[in-house]
């Protein structure tokens, strides 16, 4: 959303600037109208880092400069109930479909996990299970785990010289967290939270093992057995998709014909 948009400039033009600084083949979904209280909601299909993206994102219209803000909460809801139907629909199944190719199984270190979330809880025991002033055991699973989480830390370089992970109480709060010890003898908190941020972004997700052995040949077989159907599903599925965006596209360009006549 941006606020404040100045009274002589339209949706149409706040939609061609941001279209401009959009990533390629990255479009936007919806854009309203300016409302009486100058301000223009978008809506814009998913793409890597969009959320930082938009939190950076400033225009310069009409001599303004236009900050947008990301719609969280009340301000979601209302956004929600403005945009016409067939994109709250096409935004809760790319949403879906974002999230269970989100939840594949990641490797930090030597340790896995189903999903991210169970690396935060993995992360959370951890933590709780020590007590303050309690270092974590360099030949035990928990020291690795974390110390390959801190190479995710947006600092880079923070790990090193580490030789040490202990738990204790932060410097700013009544709260516990991490402390990296280094060789110097010096020790420096880290926050968990900002590297598990950084897994989230981008996880490092288990990549496929190929089979080897003597089933190897039986496995392509079934596999191949199975191709066809595989196929036609496909086939269907992305038949599908494309009638629902022709037609979710023919009521957009309905939609904006009717706001340049208004």
């Amino acid at each position: 959303m941006f606020k404040g948009v100045p009274a002589e400039q339209q949706w149409t033009q706040v939609k061609a600037a941001v279209q401009e600084k959009l990533p390629p083949k990255v479009n936007l979904w919806h854009v309203s109208q300016v409302n009486d209280k100058q301000e223009c909601t978008m809506v814009c299909a998913p793409f890597d880092g969009d959320v930082t993206f938009f939190e950076k994102l400033s225009l310069e219209l009409g001599g303004a400069t236009l900050k947008c803000e990301i719609c969280f909460g009340d301000l979601l809801q209302k956004a929600l109930k403005d945009m016409p139907k067939h994109i709250r629909d096409k935004r809760e199944r790319e949403s879906r479909k974002r999230q269970k190719e989100r939840n594949r199984p990641i490797k930090l270190g030597t340790c896995h996990f189903n999903n991210v979330s169970m690396l935060r809880g993995r992360v959370k025991e951890i933590l709780n299970s020590r007590t303050d002033g309690e270092q974590l055991k360099p030949d035990g699973s928990d020291f690795k785990l974390i110390k390959s989480l801190l190479e995710f830390h947006p600092s880079p370089g923070k790990s090193k010289g580490l030789v040490g992970i202990k738990v204790a109480r932060s410097q700013q709060g009544d709260s516990r967290c991490f402390y990296m010890i280094r060789d110097d003898g010096t020790e420096e908190d880290f926050s968990a939270k900002k590297c598990l941020d950084a897994v989230e972004a981008n996880p490092p997700y288990v990549q496929p093992e190929e089979k080897t052995g003597d089933k190897k040949p039986q496995a392509k077989a079934g596999a191949k057995k199975e191709e066809p159907k595989k196929k036609e599903e496909k086939t269907e599925e992305k038949a599908e998709e494309k009638a629902e965006e022709k037609t979710e596209e023919k009521k957009e360009e309905k939609a904006e014909e009717k706001k340049e006549e208004k």
